[in-house]
């Protein structure tokens, strides 16, 4: 199981990648990702945080990945479905 000071630090990674003055998603959607991905969050790389939609993290898209099963995943995990 993974620990709160670990998702901080995934978060703080994600938010180090990605800082730019604009705003960028939550934690709690970037882990909603995490799992519609089929990732632990100990497995997240910054690699694989690079690949997230940009227009998502940034807010200007609800699709955080290409793939279309991995997007719909990511939606019911959101709204608990």
């Amino acid at each position: 199981m993974t620990d709160k000071n670990e998702l901080q630090e995934l978060y703080a990674s994600f938010a180090r990648i990605y800082a730019d003055g604009k705003p960028i998603r939550g934690a709690f959607e970037l882990v909603a990702a995490i799992r519609a991905a089929g990732l632990e969050p100990e497995r997240v790389t910054e690699d694989w945080l690079k690949t997230l939609n940009r227009d998502w993290v940034y807010g200007e898209s609800f699709l955080p990945f290409q793939d279309p099963a991995a997007n719909r995943l990511y939606h019911r995990i959101l709204t608990g479905g």
